[in-house]
């Protein structure tokens, strides 16, 4: 095993523990991922729609980024937060979660 499969193996494993700590991943993690691949921050609420639209994003997760306020977001994490925070996020957040991913 060389220092990258070790550096791989700890990182894996650091990320299990810290999600049996915190409980699993938001639901929005990995579409949102998907959605703003390639993106550059930091990005306005027009640019993060306009990047995920180019990433054959779907509606659902359109719909939350286009309803985003009007400003700059810093990061990834920015933009999750912000749609955590927002109330419909709750059961369109779920509904994501159940419906299955087109194939790329």
């Amino acid at each position: 095993m060389n220092d990258d499969d070790t550096r791989r193996t700890r990182l894996e494993e650091g990320m299990k523990e810290l999600e049996t700590r915190m409980g699993g991943p938001s639901p929005l993690a990995q579409p949102l991922q998907d959605a703003l691949l390639g993106a550059v921050f930091p990005l306005s609420t027009e640019q993060l729609v306009w990047l995920a639209r180019e990433n054959d994003t779907p509606p659902v997760v359109l719909s939350l980024l286009g309803n985003l306020p009007p400003r700059r977001f810093e990061s990834l994490d920015a933009v999750q937060q912000e749609l955590e925070s927002r109330d419909e996020v709750g059961e369109q957040a779920t509904e994501l979660s159940l419906a299955p991913m087109p194939p790329r």
